[in-house]
């Protein structure tokens, strides 16, 4: 990155040959005559990336002036204390070092001597290789990719030279779309959006971003002109990791910038250390698991998933254990293998030997398993799982301990697990719990579960024109079932539903109301069966319950999604 200096000297003899001098250095250089314009280039100079100066050549007045006088009083302020200056005098008056000798990073060179410049800048401003074009970058960079989004070319461009220089990989895009396509073509670590663009704006584009189920792991920064607490807010809820201001210079830029790639490293190395680790626990115990205190199921090696057949985690994590494991009692560790039959999330039941090995952690089980080979007669008197066309919307309510009014809810659901190859939307199902604010995700009094029930249905229903997709399930539990075309759409829905939620007011509810939630599709999952969703989406959201209110988690791609409820006065 070139250096630039800014020189003001009203002789034009003397200006040009420090101008011709310091480019021989390497240093592009702005020379003006006025006093006047060399403030103002000063209060001017951050307006566009790559434009700030790096050090000042003050020719100084043989005379006093006022222009001089206002921009040495400039000079002196504290935005520009730390700024290299190298004071160019004629006689070295007492006047002259004075000023100098009470500023920081100040030096007086006679004219004559201004072949001395050199090692004056060098000490003021510190060239050194990284900051120079005529010297290679020592940092290498190229594992990390960019995406710079703004609809200025000067901009884009500006900042992709930037970055270039850093030695990182780069790609521009000037519209929401161009960015979306170059996310979901290309691996991109970090996304640095422009607030405004001309079609959306940053925080739209990160959300969408980051939702995105063809984008990789991204993360996003929103780049803006302005400090507006609400625009900083708006990023940061987001989901940015940084909002950044035009205004800065290139340094503090590439410092934010070098300090995010460090976390896309430490990132990738946390990826490569799992790896690594589920290697050694597939070579040393090989299908395991560990139930934790709560006697709910905390990890699943990759050996076990295939061995129940499984593709996601997710669907394992956080059930509890019972729902799960069939076991033939509690075996105590060391008691060797033992035999059992294990019920999937959907509801296919497997046949396992298993161990529980010695694990000496606060109540935590590590079990060790392998898909077990049963006789013909065997398998032939294991239940064979409930298909969903033979499903009872009673019987459904009453394995699952739902209310008798949720029957024409899952009836709903059944005909959507029947029907979903010919539907032309999607469907997804939202589990919400609902709670008031200072019940610790519990409701007071039956009379608060009865006064929150006609609330929530009431309210909702009357937006919602298929009553059949809503139903009070239990307690403070909800059911929600959701049509969209894209997924996208059912996050939006699960926003303003959540948002609805809290801000609900009746006589009968005396606090404030939250709710957490989880969200799982029915279109995506249509091989599983009616009981085994909603287990899903009971887990999941008792997973949000352990966390903050107000978020509900996607559990087809493992991220939480906030509700943003509007801030009160």
């Amino acid at each position: 990155m070139t250096n630039r200096l800014l020189l003001v000297e009203p002789s034009a003899t003397m200006r040009y040959v420090l101008e011709k001098h310091a480019q021989s250095l390497g240093f592009a250089v702005d020379a003006t005559d006025s006093y006047a314009a060399a403030a103002d280039s000063l209060i001017r100079q951050f307006q566009q990336f790559g434009t700030e100066y790096t050090g000042l050549l003050l020719g100084w007045p043989i005379a006093p002036e006022e222009d001089a006088a206002a921009l040495a009083s400039l000079l002196e302020q504290a935005t520009y204390k730390d700024f290299p200056v190298v004071v160019m005098s004629t006689d070295m008056r007492a006047e002259t070092r004075a000023w100098a000798a009470a500023r920081d990073n100040t030096a007086v060179l006679a004219w004559k001597e201004y072949q001395g410049l050199e090692s004056h800048l060098q000490r003021l401003i510190e060239v050194s290789p990284e900051d120079a074009d005529t010297f290679p970058s020592r940092f290498d960079n190229s594992d990390i990719h960019l995406l710079v989004v703004d609809d200025s070319d000067t901009i884009r461009f500006s900042l992709r030279d930037l970055f270039l220089m850093q030695g990182y990989k780069v790609s521009l895009a000037a519209t929401q779309q161009e960015a979306l396509t170059a996310a979901e073509q290309g691996s991109i670590d970090i996304a640095i959006l422009d607030y405004y663009l001309s079609e959306t704006t940053g925080d739209l584009l990160c959300r969408a971003l980051l939702s995105s189920p063809s984008v990789g792991d991204i993360i996003c920064t929103v780049l803006t002109g302005t400090y507006s607490d609400h625009i900083i807010k708006r990023s940061l809820r987001a989901g940015a990791v940084e909002c950044m201001f035009k205004n800065e210079s290139s340094e503090l830029l590439l410092s934010r910038i070098d300090a995010i790639s460090q976390l896309v490293r430490q990132r990738r190395q946390l990826t490569v250390d799992r790896q690594l680790s589920e290697e050694v626990i597939a070579a040393i115990a090989g299908a395991v698991l560990i139930i934790e205190s709560d006697q709910r199921i905390g990890y699943i090696s990759d050996s076990g998933l295939a061995e129940l057949g499984q593709q996601n985690s997710a669907a394992i994590i956080g059930q509890p254990s019972e729902t799960l494991l069939e076991l033939k009692g509690p075996v105590a560790p060391g008691s060797g293998v033992q035999s059992s039959t294990w019920r999937l999330p959907d509801g296919q039941a497997i046949a396992i030997d298993y161990e529980q090995l010695p694990f000496n952690s606060n109540g935590r089980r590590l079990i060790r398993f392998t898909r077990a080979s049963l006789a013909v007669n065997e398998l032939a008197a294991m239940p064979a799982p409930v298909a969903n066309n033979g499903a009872a919307p009673a019987a459904l309510a009453r394995d699952l301990s739902l209310n008798v009014s949720a029957e024409p809810f899952l009836a709903q659901l059944l005909d959507y697990l029947d029907t979903t190859d010919k539907l032309e939307e999607k469907v997804s199902l939202l589990i919400l719990d609902v709670f008031t604010s200072d019940a610790d995700k519990q409701l007071a009094s039956i009379a608060e579960v009865n006064s929150l029930t006609d609330i929530v249905t009431s309210s909702l229903q009357s937006i919602y024109a298929r009553p059949d997709h809503l139903s009070h399930l239990s307690n403070n539990r909800f059911g929600f079932l959701l049509c969209h075309l894209e997924e996208a759409h059912a996050y939006l829905l699960v926003r303003k539903i959540m948002q609805l939620v809290v801000e609900l007011k009746h006589d009968g509810i005396s606090d404030e109301l939250a709710c957490t939630g989880a969200v799982v599709s029915i279109s995506n999952n249509s091989n599983h069966s009616a009981a085994a969703l909603i287990r899903h989406g009971f887990a999941g959201v008792d997973l949000v319950n352990t966390r903050e209110p107000n978020q509900a988690l996607l559990l087809d791609l493992r991220r939480m999604l906030s509700a943003y409820p509007v801030e009160k006065d």
